[in-house]
C-alpha cells in the first residue's frame, strides 16, 4: 500500500479530533500506557522500517495530544471560581452585546472568566466598555429551559456567572482595541443606514445576509426559515464569507491584479471583525484565508486536510466546541457535505433529467443537508422536507441581493438619497425571498418533527454515507477504465 505524506497528515489531524472527543473518558493513567505503546512501535519502525507502522505512531500521537488538550483545558475551566449570590460591586469589560427581545444580553470578561448580564435595552453597551455593576452573580450550572441544559451550554461557552437583574450599571471607561472599535462603529453605522432605507423585516433580513443577524426577525419569519431549511442564509457562515471574497476579488481585479490577494485578505479580516468575530465567522474566515493563501502560492487545495486543520486550530483553543457547540458541528458538516457529496449527486443518473445549473445547486444543497440531518434531528427534531426546493428558489439570488445590500449601505453612508434608489431595487429581491420562505413554510408537510434521545444511530448513519460515496467513486473509476 502506498502511503504518502497526505495520509500521515490526515491520520494525525483526524485522531487529534478523536482524542478531543473521547478526552473526558480517557483517564490520565492510560496516557502512560499510550506513551509506552508509542515507544515500542517507534522501536519497531526502526527495526522493520515500515511506513504503515510509522503511520500508526503518527495517529496515536494525534490521539494523545487531542485528549491531553481536552484534559488540560477542562481542568483549567473547572478550577475557575466565582463568589455567587452575594450583592457586590465589580467591573467587567464588554466582549459582545446582543439584543434579545426586551433586554440586552451582554457577555463580559470578569477576572479570569466571563459572565452574562441581562441588562435593559438602553443605554446600549458596546465592545470594550468597562462596566461597574452592582448585583448578585448567580450560578448558572443548574439552569434548564424546557429540558435544555442551559447551564451546561453557558459552561461550555466559558461563562461562569449570570446576572439577571443588576441593581446598577455604570460605564466607567473603555479598554477595547481602537482599530477593532473603529471597524465595529462603521458596522453599526452601516446597520443604522440599512434600517433607515429599508422597512422591516427587509432591513433585518438584509443585515442577516451581509454580516449575520444581530437583531431579531419576527418569530413567525424565524420559524418559516427553520421549516424551509434556509436559516443558514441569515447567519454568518462560510457561504456568506465566500460570496464577500468573490465580489471583492472581482472588483479588485479592475484596480490591479497585484492587490487582489492582499486586498482580499484584508477585507476578509475586517469582515470577520465587523461581524463580531464570533466562532462561526472565525471558522469561515480562517478557511477563506487558507484557501486564498493556497491559490496565491499555486498549491492545489486538498479540502479534507484544510477542513481538519481549521477544525483542529479552533478546537485547540476551545475543545468543548466539538461536542457542545451545535454551530461548530453544523458549519463543518455542511461544508464537508458540500465538498464530498455535491459531485457524486451532480453525476447521479437519477438526477440527470434536471438542467445542469439547477442540478448543481440542488446537489450542493442536498450534500449539506444530508450531513447535517442527524445533528438537526438529535438536537431540534425538525427536518425540512422542502429545503431542496427552497434553496433552489432562493440561493441563486442571494449573491446579487447581498451585493445590492452592500452597495445600498455604503452609498447610503455617503448620500442617503442615492442609497434610497438602490434600496428600492434591493427591496424587490428581499420581498421575493420572504414570499418564497413564508409560502413554502405554510405547507402542512413542509417539515416534520422527529425527536429522539438515542445517539447510537448517528455514527452508523455517517458510516453508511461514507460507504455509498466510496462505492459510487469505485464504480465511476471502473467505468472510466472500461471506456479507455
Amino acid at each position: 500500500m502506498k502511503i504518502g505524506l497526505s495520509k500521515f497528515t490526515l491520520g494525525f489531524l483526524s485522531l487529534y479530533l478523536v482524542g478531543i472527543f473521547f478526552g473526558n473518558l480517557i483517564s490520565l493513567r492510560y496516557y502512560y500506557f499510550l506513551i509506552s505503546t508509542l515507544v515500542l512501535i517507534f522501536l519497531a519502525v526502526i527495526y522493520f522500517r515500515k511506513k504503515l507502522v510509522l503511520l500508526i505512531i503518527v495517529c496515536l500521537v494525534g490521539l494523545c495530544l487531542g485528549s491531553l488538550n481536552f484534559r488540560y483545558f477542562d481542568q483549567k475551566e473547572q478550577n475557575k471560581k466565582i463568589i455567587y449570590n452575594q450583592t457586590q460591586g465589580f467591573d467587567i469589560t464588554v466582549e459582545t452585546s446582543l439584543v434579545k427581545g426586551t433586554y440586552q444580553q451582554v457577555v463580559g470578561k470578569y477576572k479570569n472568566t466571563k459572565i452574562l448580564v441581562q441588562a435593559n435595552l438602553y443605554p446600549t453597551y458596546r465592545y470594550g466598555d468597562v462596566l461597574k455593576i452592582t448585583g448578585k452573580i448567580e450560578d448558572p450550572s443548574n439552569i434548564k429551559i424546557n429540558g435544555f441544559d442551559y447551564g451546561n451550554y453557558l459552561f461550555k461557552k466559558q461563562i461562569r456567572g449570570l446576572i439577571k437583574n443588576p441593581e446598577k450599571i455604570e460605564i466607567i471607561g473603555n479598554r477595547g482595541n481602537k482599530i477593532v472599535s473603529a471597524i465595529l462603529k462603521i458596522g453599526d453605522n452601516f446597520q443604522v443606514v440599512l434600517n433607515k432605507l429599508l422597512p422591516e423585516p427587509q432591513s433585518t433580513l438584509m443585515i442577516g445576509l451581509i454580516i449575520g443577524l444581530k437583531q431579531q426577525l419576527p418569530d413567525t419569519i424565524t420559524t418559516a426559515f427553520q421549516r424551509t431549511g434556509l436559516s443558514h442564509v441569515t447567519a454568518v457562515s462560510g457561504y456568506n464569507v465566500t460570496i464577500v471574497i468573490i465580489w471583492i476579488a472581482f472588483l479588485l481585479t479592475y484596480i490591479s491584479r497585484r492587490v487582489v490577494f492582499p486586498g482580499t485578505i484584508l477585507v476578509t479580516i475586517i469582515f470577520v471583525i465587523l461581524s463580531g468575530a464570533g466562532a462561526s465567522v472565525m471558522r469561515a474566515g480562517i478557511l477563506a484565508v487558507l484557501i486564498l493563501i493556497g491559490k496565491f502560492i499555486g498549491r492545489k487545495i486538498y479540502y479534507p486536510i484544510l477542513i481538519l486543520l481549521v477544525a483542529d486550530l479552533m478546537l485547540f483553543f476551545n475543545p468543548y466546541a466539538l461536542k457542545n457547540d451545535i454551530s461548530f458541528q453544523l458549519s463543518f458538516l455542511a461544508f464537508v457535505g458540500l465538498l464530498i457529496l455535491s459531485t457524486p449527486l451532480t453525476e447521479n443518473k437519477y438526477l440527470a433529467f434536471i438542467p445542469e445549473n439547477i442540478r448543481k445547486v440542488l446537489a450542493e444543497t442536498l450534500g449539506a443537508q444530508i450531513l447535517v440531518l442527524p445533528v438537526l434531528m438529535y438536537n431540534f427534531g425538525i427536518v425540512s422536507l422542502v429545503a431542496p426546493l427552497a434553496n433552489i428558489l432562493v440561493l441563486p439570488l442571494v449573491p446579487l441581493t447581498m451585493l445590492l445590500g452592500f452597495l445600498t449601505g455604503v452609498v447610503g453612508l455617503i448620500w442617503l438619497k442615492a442609497g434610497l434608489m438602490l434600496a428600492d431595487i434591493a427591496w424587490i429581491f428581499l420581498k421575493y425571498i420572504l414570499i418564497v420562505v413564508e409560502g413554502l413554510s405554510k405547507l402542512s408537510w413542509a417539515a416534520v418533527t422527529i425527536k429522539t434521545a438515542q445517539w447510537w444511530w448517528i455514527p452508523l448513519y455517517y458510516i453508511l454515507v461514507l460507504y455509498l460515496v466510496l462505492h459510487q467513486n469505485n464504480n465511476k473509476n471502473l467505468n472510466d477504465i472500461k471506456n479507455i
